[in-house]
């Protein structure tokens, strides 16, 4: 095998996942041989999956965040008994002893770097690259943690300022915020990335399976267009999982990806570097958005927050319009069962944002909303600001007059919650909506079924505003069928 014959995404294996099975999407394996209690279980390790795959063999220095028990001698030892056995690579520190003797015999080495506690500045990171070279590696590797996005942005440039002539580069950013540099790191140039197989075992390390089949990191280019869903946090997102199946669907070359942020000027320098052209924006970045927009439209307006941002050209360049498609999240649902939603008598629990958005959904639709709030002192100033009706939750109960019932109050997002209201409020003329998506089956939902109501689950409504969003990015209709089957599957997979 060829000193780089690795490629694409490298699945990591170490001894709680060594016996499981291998995704045949990965381009190679790298055995975490640092973390193997026996040295020689490791090297049969390497020997069994050479005979099928290219092995990187790591035997991580504690410096590093490894766990390399013996000496730098041995280290090198090891990593030629590792050759012999069938390795392709070995990633040793850059500096260390263990490197210097393998690159002295002439073996190929993949010289890293790491920084777990923050980035490294372009100064350092210049000198480093050089002295790095001058060591005449087949790869060198560079990964600091990212403090913000500009940090993933800045290993991503790196990586695509390789000299012609010059070593590979793999590099990303560790942490939180520099997830997107390791999704669009094989679109500037690196020959690979890392996969976790199983539990990762670096910070913000993705599983194999959504690099290969979620993201299609080996198929993206400098040409592919970026959208992603920004927030703090946004990890537990199912955006990825909607949006990135109906590119693929649609024929696109473009890539859907979480974009952590601590404040949403992060992404001021970031746009055109990530070739990012329109975000879904999530708590709690809403009303930023709507500031940062040079654009929006009325319901943004109406609302005062903006959950969609697409970047367009202007005759300065590029602008970005604002846009609220948590309006069609709410009155979607609830068109498709009654049609006209003019003078619907709708209750709204809760008087947060999400129970805003929906009144203000509702006003547009010609809906007559009134809110049920725990606070009247807070309530009552929320409803009196929207101009609608109001009212203590106590006050609902059985033979209440509301068609529709909302909860939009954070109630139901954990398994033991209660329902925000008691089952006495449903009967079967009633339709149920819960603004919780996650979990699917919430107290205020099992008690509705339970009283023969019709209900509306958080996933609709999620569906529903991510279409919307979907067609502003790309100008394209996705399928609702596909939005609502990737989503289910998705949770599936994730599991409780």
């Amino acid at each position: 095998m060829s000193e780089l014959n690795l490629s694409g995404v490298l699945a990591v294996v170490t001894p709680e996942n060594c016996r499981e099975p291998v995704p045949a999407a990965v381009g190679g394996v790298e055995v975490r041989a640092d973390l193997f209690d026996s040295r020689e279980e490791s090297l049969e390790l390497v020997a069994s999956v050479s005979k099928t795959r290219p092995v990187l063999v790591t035997p991580r220095h504690s410096s590093q965040g490894g766990g390399w028990k013996g000496t730098e001698r041995e280290r090198a030892a090891y990593c030629l008994e590792a050759f012999d056995r069938g390795a392709s690579l070995a990633d040793v520190e850059h500096g260390s002893e263990a490197a210097g003797e393998l690159l002295g015999a002439g073996k190929p080495v993949l010289l890293s770097w790491h920084d777990f506690d923050g980035m490294i500045t372009a100064e350092e990171l210049d000198r480093l690259t050089l002295d790095m070279e001058m060591r005449g590696p087949a790869a060198i590797k560079v990964v600091p943690t990212a403090g913000r996005l500009g940090d993933a942005v800045r290993m991503l440039e790196w990586v695509a300022q390789k000299p012609a002539e010059g070593a590979a580069r793999v590099g990303f950013a560790m942490g939180a915020a520099g997830g997107p540099s390791r999704i669009l790191s094989l679109s500037r140039g690196a020959p690979w990335t890392y996969g976790a197989h199983g539990a990762g075992v670096a910070p913000g390390q993705l599983p194999v399976e959504q690099l290969t089949d979620l993201y299609r990191v080996d198929q993206l280019d400098l040409e592919t267009r970026v959208y992603g869903v920004a927030g703090n946090p946004v990890k537990h997102s199912l955006s990825p999982q909607m949006h990135n199946p109906a590119l693929r669907a649609a024929g696109l070359n473009a890539v859907y990806v979480p974009i952590y942020l601590s404040e949403l000027s992060e992404l001021e320098e970031c746009w055109e570097p990530l070739g990012l052209d329109g975000l879904s924006v999530t708590i709690p970045f809403k009303l930023d958005a709507l500031a940062l927009a040079s654009e929006v439209d009325g319901r943004a307006s109406q609302a005062g927050a903006a959950n969609t941002l697409v970047r367009v050209a202007s005759e300065s360049g590029w602008a970005l319009h604002g846009y609220n498609t948590d309006f069609n999240g709410v009155l979607d649902p609830l068109e498709r069962r009654l049609g006209s939603l003019a003078d619907l008598d709708a209750a709204i629990l809760g008087n947060g944002g999400a129970a805003r958005g929906a009144v203000r959904a509702l006003l547009d639709a010609g809906a007559r909303p009134t809110i049920y709030y725990r606070s009247k002192e807070r309530g009552g100033a929320v409803a009196e600001e929207l101009g609608v009706s109001s009212g203590l939750l106590g006050e609902l109960g059985s033979g209440n007059s509301h068609r529709v019932i909302i909860n939009a109050t954070p109630l139901g997002l954990k398994a033991d919650d209660p329902s925000p209201v008691p089952g006495e409020v449903f009967d079967p003329d009633t339709l149920a909506f819960d603004m919780v998506y996650d979990p699917p089956e919430t107290r205020f939902i099992q008690d509705a079924l339970s009283k023969g109501a019709e209900v509306i689950r958080g996933d609709e409504m999620l569906v529903a505003q991510g279409l919307v969003q979907f067609e502003l990015f790309t100008g394209q209709k996705a399928s609702r069928q596909a939005f609502g089957s990737s989503l289910q599957a998705a949770r599936a997979t994730r599991g409780p």
